[in-house]
């Protein structure tokens, strides 16, 4: 037998984790046909069939799950060798992969991101917009910017600031409302795509569904359209002048808005730095975030908002 390529096990990894060839060569950017004959060239030098191909996908057989339970050991064995010579990196410069929602860096990250660049230009920031939970420990990203009420384990986490949430509608919807409740239609952007969300099920029973909508952006930019009411971060909504909070008696389950990195890179310089800048510069934003919107205004931080202050509720 021939002495194995770890490149060869590590795309068994990885077809085993997609559950088939296509998606796995989609991932590693490799022709399916490539990835097939290297998979099949190593279970002819393993003389064992690692697989069971069939039109539905590729099963792991018996045997190639015990592989695989290796691959799974050795990749983290490679990502452990990889952190430890980064972490021995102390050196202002180099990448710096960060991740958020697209709408959080555009309304609470651009001021200080531009801000640490220009004091530290030999890091160069890579932006990842995404609504996705990306791997901190495989480098998808180094540092994160996140709501949740439950980090990784392997992460380390500081608590920014609890998301604060309401009901808003523009003035003229809202006035609309009042005189023709049914004439007024919700707009969601969390669920299913079929359940009528809580806020609506117990504040307007009767009030349909409009617009259904996959991104918080988006649903912030219909209502301010006037296309229908929506719940939103208080971070979004009360930005802009064009929209009020409706009152009403639900309250939105809250969630925490974390800054996240893996803890095996917490020694890196610049992660370490670029951290604490940032807790630094959202931190004016808090009182913004938290729904504690006439503190906000108080300390005259209007530079990143959309509109004038917004009509009291």
């Amino acid at each position: 037998m021939q002495v194995m390529n770890w490149d060869d096990l590590h795309i068994c990894l990885i077809v085993a984790q997609e559950g088939s060839v296509t998606a796995a060569a989609k991932k590693l950017n490799v022709h399916q046909t490539t990835l097939s004959r290297r998979i099949t060239a190593l279970e002819k030098n393993l003389n064992a069939h690692l697989f069971d191909r069939s039109t539905s996908g590729w099963l792991v057989t018996p045997v190639g799950e015990s592989v695989m339970a290796l691959a799974e050991t050795m990749a983290e064995q490679a990502m452990s060798i990889e952190r430890l010579v980064r972490i021995d990196r102390q050196e202002l410069s180099g990448k710096l992969r960060v991740t958020a929602l697209d709408i959080c860096i555009q309304r609470l990250l651009l001021p200080g991101l531009n801000e640490f660049s220009r004091q530290n230009p030999e890091i160069d920031i890579e932006l990842i917009a995404s609504d996705e939970t990306l791997d901190l420990s495989v480098h998808d990203a180094d540092v994160a910017f996140r709501g949740t009420n439950e980090p990784p384990a392997n992460v380390l986490g500081t608590h920014i600031a609890d998301f604060a949430h309401a009901v808003y509608a523009s003035h003229e919807l809202y006035a609309r409302y009042l005189d023709e409740p049914d004439s007024v239609g919700g707009i969601t952007w969390l669920g299913d795509g079929t359940t009528v969300p809580q806020w609506m099920q117990l504040s307007f029973p009767k009030m349909p569904v409009r617009y259904r909508a996959n991104s918080l952006g988006v649903a912030f930019n219909m209502t301010k359209q006037s296309l229908g009411i929506a719940l939103l971060p208080c971070g979004l909504g009360d930005t802009s002048a064009r929209l009020r909070r409706i009152p009403i008696d639900y309250s939105a389950p809250s969630m925490g808005f974390w800054l996240l990195s893996h803890i095996d890179l917490r020694t890196t310089a610049r992660i370490r730095i670029f951290r604490d800048f940032m807790l630094e510069a959202i931190k004016p934003y808090v009182p913004l975030i938290e729904g504690r919107r006439e503190r906000f205004y108080e300390n005259r931080l209007a530079g990143g908002l959309d509109d004038k202050r917004p009509a009291p509720s």
